[in-house]
């Protein structure tokens, strides 16, 4: 006897539900009770790896597509859709992806939208509209990978319930608007965004609700604004060359990760004097030109008086012990420093500077009552005596360190 027959219909599709779409579709033959099942479900995943093999890509393509359609054809209409996950990756393969199938899915009101597509060359993507007006849309995630970046253009946005939303692979341009939708009352919860190995050219990322802003390794083609009062998060990522960032009401943040690699042509940085009330912050001194401009900009801030724990990244003792010790000076109340030295390079100075000329590098008091905790990471070409004379420097000056952590 086949005990699963016996479990309620919602225990069920709970099952199939773990299943990839094709998977639960195929238990259509193991008893009458499972025939209509599928059609029931409120999450559905389609994947076109699950139709890759020796036969054409084309063929493997036109079967997928068929699937996908039928499914959304004879699934019940009265069941709301939770989750929607739809993979159509080939790497290096150019064909035109038709995306009439998100009117259908827009009719079952999902909660979660993901769309992963891989091609050789997209120019532009025509997604419905229908699919940026649903009203029980919380997540939303648009990944690209093709050779160019492609644009979105919906006419309208109207996502009331959008929670989360994360772009990757896309073109984003103050022509299209896409962004000020998203940032606009148009999507009045809107608390995360996520903007990854995106091409930037906007002026402005403006919203009065966002909590958690991340931009990781985007390509930029001119200086943008962020203004988030709401802003507790705020991570930018990049080793492409950026025009770079300016920080306004951002009073809110909490935790901040900045690692930039700036074009020389940008100007002074407007970044700390809008960190000033962080908790933890992480800074990435990947580019020379970021390194230049943060000195100058952390002269003209105010203290960082909620500044506990601090990370530098890509460290390197002869040139960036003046920027650790205005940090130290601007930082009363800081409590753990973690230093994470760079891999040495071909051609770099000398590291093993003297006392006398790390004392002249610069004549700042470090006493500080809360710092405790020093973390040094370093990487294994890293000689051990270059470590152990940081810990010694940082001993001299420092009277409160109890803990030395060396990884």
């Amino acid at each position: 006897m086949d005990w699963f027959c016996s479990l309620p219909d919602g225990i069920l599709t709970c099952i199939l539900s773990f299943l990839s779409t094709k998977e639960a579709v195929q238990t259509c033959i193991l008893s009458k009770k499972w025939r209509h099942a599928w059609a029931f479900l409120p999450v559905l995943k389609f994947d076109i790896t699950d139709w890759l093999d020796e036969e054409n890509l084309r063929e493997c393509e036109l079967k997928f597509k068929n699937f996908l359609y039928g499914v959304l054809e004879n699934r019940e209409p009265t069941v709301q859709l939770d989750m929607f996950e739809y993979e159509n990756y080939i790497p290096d393969y150019d064909s035109e992806i038709s995306f009439e199938f998100l009117d259908s899915v827009a009719l079952l009101e999902p909660r979660v939208v993901s769309v992963d597509i891989g091609r050789g060359r997209v120019n532009q993507l025509d997604l419905p509209d229908s699919i940026f007006s649903c009203t029980r849309l919380e997540n939303l995630d648009l990944c690209i990978f093709t050779e160019n970046f492609p644009v979105i253009r919906p006419e309208s946005v109207h996502l009331p319930s959008l929670k989360n939303v994360d772009l990757t692979g896309i073109a984003l341009t103050d022509d299209d608007r896409f962004i000020q939708n998203l940032c606009s009352s148009e999507c009045p919860v809107l608390e995360t965004m996520v903007l990854e190995l995106c091409d930037l050219d906007i002026s402005e990322i403006s919203s009065r609700v966002l909590k958690e802003l991340t931009i990781y390794d985007c390509s930029q083609s001119r200086l943008t604004r962020i203004s988030c009062p709401c802003l507790s998060s705020l991570i930018i990522e990049s080793y492409e060359k950026m025009a770079g960032f300016e920080l306004k009401n951002t009073t809110s943040l909490e935790y901040a990760k900045i690692c930039l690699d700036l074009d020389k042509k940008h100007g002074d940085l407007y970044l700390l004097s809008s960190l000033s009330n962080v908790s933890h912050l992480s800074l990435g001194l990947w580019g020379p030109q970021f390194k230049v401009k943060l000195e100058k900009d952390i002269l003209k801030c105010r203290t960082f008086r909620n500044l506990q724990t601090l990370e530098i990244y890509y460290w390197d003792l002869s040139y960036d012990i003046d920027l650790v010790a205005c940090f130290l000076e601007h930082s009363p109340f800081l409590e753990e420093l973690t230093l994470l030295l760079r891999e040495p390079k071909e051609g770099d100075p000398k590291e093993e500077l003297s006392q006398d000329e790390l004392r002249n590098r610069r004549n700042v008091l470090f006493q500080r009552e809360r710092l405790k905790t020093v973390r040094i990471v370093k990487p294994i070409q890293r000689p051990d005596m270059v470590v152990d004379q940081l810990i010694n420097y940082l001993r001299t000056h420092i009277k409160t360190i109890e803990e030395e952590i060396i990884s």
